[in-house]
């Protein structure tokens, strides 16, 4: 079963910079990873400097595979040490409505 994956951060603006690497060195390695279906990085209007990611998987475990790999931890680790930087990540599935 499908899924989506939103990423949430929230980052000092004296410090996107150095997020913005991290993050493009995920956007490289992220569609070599099995399962990956697409993604896509925003910004948030409201001054709040939140990023956010929205990626889809074809299933839970391609996902957990991925966020289990060695090569996100450690970008993971580098942004976990950017001081003011959060994130919080929430798994969603598709429902009927019909």
């Amino acid at each position: 079963m499908a899924i989506k994956v939103f990423i949430k951060r929230k980052c000092p603006k004296e410090k996107e910079r150095e997020l913005f690497r991290c993050i493009k060195e995920i956007r490289r390695q992220v569609p070599q990873q099995s399962g990956y279906i697409s993604g896509e990085y925003l910004k948030s209007i409201d001054g709040t400097n939140e990023i956010a990611t929205i990626s889809s998987w074809f299933s839970l475990e391609d996902w957990q595979i991925w966020f289990e790999s060695e090569e996100r931890k450690e970008i993971q680790s580098r942004i976990d040490a950017i001081h003011g930087v959060t994130t919080e990540y929430s798994i969603y599935r598709y429902i009927k409505t019909r």
